[in-house]
């Protein structure tokens, strides 16, 4: 893999976008009150002043100078330190700054996409309450990166802070990052700063340097054809912004399908198209679409049935939905107990005979549906004597209300998220990464094999620390179950994560046990930042744990059997509380896979099927929601794999 050469590093970001130099001293906003400076390592301290002059950085008893270039610019490495604080930081040439309340502890990086951005405040399960009110830790402080975009690399942070960990501020704090600091914070006993710098629906290339990714054959004439003119990028930025306000009050204002009786069960709806149940936008042709569809179902109450009150019980998920039953708003409650929504229909909303329930979905980026697979669509009666069934043919329409303008993700072209937000944070002194990111890539996990080895490089070689620790998530599981054993595209980007773990200092933290089905951001963020901190035990701590479930090995044929090798099996393997095991598959030379039985042999597993008699290959939980079982007694699950190295669906 091409490596960058480290001279250009600190000049290309550093020099562009801080600031004007004037008289008066500067610092990035990263060096501001509440900081948390990283233990044992020389301390960078940048900033501008006046060219020429002479600055001066204090900091617990030690003392650094330097004198600013002609652009003004300045660093100073102030000498390793240990755990301690709180400090005063001094800096100054005839002017002074004085940074209070500085802590010398652990630094770790936290970036990638919205399951990292993901806010405490936003929901981490039915504790989310408690975990905000007991969210007391003033040792555990937190920078959020400005979210900004650029065509080249910056140097300004903006007005961003640090703030200490509140029951108010934890509200705003990425998830998985607070509950790995938060980790770090008790068991080591030492000041955490969290910076995030993450940003939803974000590919991976979008964090990479244009120097590395340039190196990359997908993508070399892609970085050569890219404007970096910063007036033109803000120009499209901007336009792009204004189209996503425009998106806003079209949504808020659309009402043509009221206004049009599409909610009555007297409109006649037979010119739609036709669609079975269940239905997402990529079934009825609107994969990636932005906007309002309309859905209506038609059907019959019986003579014989008591028109009581009902509950409609069909999975709905979209940016924001409505929902009728002839021509009436279905109430919605929330379940005290599992706060989950009940839509009540009131007796008096039905009518024996013809029925006609009316849902309007909007969708973005194609993220919305009206039903799942293994969910039936009823309505039930309060008592549940009574069940309608709502499976079978539906009727939609996407053209009924105003057209919104489709997402142009301006911060998924290649390289603006390194340029804007991490190239500002270099050469900032961390103990290390977490990283959450993937799902933008499931398209291209093959590719993701290279380019995700390759921002790890890069992110290295620019901070010039060595091989800080980087340590990520694999995927958890999303999406409907499989009936039968197919090919994957998640499966193949979590296949790409795990590869990943042969570049040294990395570590995996497996959630494969913990996603939601029906939830592309899973609540439980409680044990990814705990697994994270296993690894971080391990890998950057260098604590002889179990921090991984089991992880594929080897395997032996032995006739109509497969035998599998694991590491990572802690005091043994175990399917857990349910037996037997699941989520195993064989093949033979046909490439056809089948379900097949598995049994635990002391720290191998024994696979077969009697529809199989000369394997080939096993697989496992390879599949986006798998049903797989595997763990070690220490309870972490295994990573999903595969033994044979067929082409996959993402290889092109």
């Amino acid at each position: 893999m091409q490596r960058i050469v480290l001279s250009i590093l600190f000049l290309v970001t550093y020099l562009n976008g801080f600031g004007q130099a004037d008289n008066k001293i500067q610092l990035p906003s990263i060096f501001s009150d509440h900081i948390v400076l990283q233990q044992k390592m020389q301390v960078p301290v940048w900033g501008m002043a006046q060219p020429g002059s002479l600055v001066k950085v204090e900091l617990a008893g030690f003392t650094g100078t330097t004198k600013t270039n002609s652009d003004g610019k300045w660093m100073i490495r102030l000498p390793e330190m240990t755990v301690g604080g709180p400090f005063e930081m001094k800096i100054w040439d005839k002017d002074t700054i004085k940074v209070k309340d500085v802590m010398i502890g652990e630094v770790w990086l936290a970036s990638g996409q919205s399951n990292m951005e993901w806010q405490v405040g936003s929901g981490v399960g039915p504790h989310t309450a408690q975990e905000i009110a007991d969210a007391n830790y003033p040792n555990l402080r937190y920078f959020a990166v400005n979210k900004q975009t650029s065509s080249v690399p910056l140097q300004n942070m903006g007005n961003a802070e640090w703030k200490a960990c509140t029951s108010l501020s934890v509200k705003d704090m990425s998830a998985v990052a607070y509950f790995f600091g938060r980790e770090i914070l008790k068991n080591k006993n030492v000041a955490v700063g969290i910076i995030n710098a993450s940003w939803g629906a974000t590919s991976v290339e979008t964090w990479m340097s244009a120097e590395m990714l340039k190196s990359h054959p997908d993508f070399t004439k892609k970085v050569e054809e890219f404007d970096t003119d910063p007036i033109r990028w803000k120009g499209y930025v901007q336009k792009n912004i204004q189209a996503d306000r425009s998106r806003d009050s079209i949504s808020k204002a659309a009402k043509s399908g009221i206004t049009a009786g599409v909610h009555l069960k007297k409109y006649d709806d037979t010119p739609w198209n036709l669609t079975q149940y269940p239905m997402d936008m990529s079934s009825i042709n609107l994969g990636g679409y932005w906007g309002f569809v309309w859905f209506r179902k038609t059907f019959d109450i019986g003579r014989e049935t008591k028109l009581t009150d009902f509950t409609l019980q069909i999975p709905i998920s979209g940016r924001s939905f409505d929902s009728y039953i002839n021509g009436k708003p279905i109430e919605i409650k929330e379940d005290k107990i599992t706060k989950k929504q009940i839509f009540l229909v009131s007796g008096k909303q039905l009518t024996k005979g013809k029925n006609v329930v009316a849902i309007r979905l909007l969708a973005n980026w194609g993220s919305a549906n009206l039903g799942l697979k293994e969910v039936e669509a009823n309505l039930v009666s309060i008592d549940n004597k009574t069940k309608i069934s709502l499976v079978g043919e539906w009727r939609f329409n996407s053209t009924i209300e105003p057209e919104i303008p489709q997402w142009q993700d301006y911060y998924n072209k290649i390289n603006v998220l390194y340029n804007g937000e991490i190239s500002s944070l270099i050469p900032y002194g961390i103990k290390g990464a977490i990283w959450y990111q993937g799902e933008n890539n499931a398209g291209k996990a093959y590719q993701y094999r290279t380019l995700f080895p390759m921002l790890i490089e890069d992110w290295r070689v620019r901070w010039g620390q060595g091989y800080f620790p980087f340590l990520f998530v694999q995927l958890a599981n999303f999406r409907d179950k499989q009936a039968e054993p197919a090919d994957n595209d998640w499966a193949e980007l979590r296949e790409a994560q795990q590869m990943t773990l042969k570049y040294p200092n990395t570590g995996m933290a497996v959630t494969i046990d913990i996603g939601d089905a029906n939830d592309i951001h899973p609540k439980n963020k409680l044990d990814v930042g705990k697994r994270l901190f296993l690894a971080a035990q391990s890998v950057a701590y260098g604590e002889n744990i179990v921090f991984s479930g089991p992880v594929y090995e080897s395997l032996k044929i032995e006739g109509s059997k497969i035998r599998i090798s694991f590491t990572s099996t802690g005091t043994g393997l175990t399917s857990g509380k349910t037996l037997p095991l699941k989520g195993f598959a064989i093949a033979g030379d046909d490439k056809k896979f089948y379900w097949a039985e598995a049994v635990i042999e002391g720290n191998q597993i024994i696979v077969s099927t009697d529809k199989v008699s000369k394997p080939v290959a096993v697989r496992y939980s390879w599949a986006s929601n798998p049903d797989g079982n595997l763990c070690n007694k220490e309870g972490l699950p295994a990573s999903p794999f595969r033994t044979d190295q067929w082409k996959g669906i993402t290889e092109n």
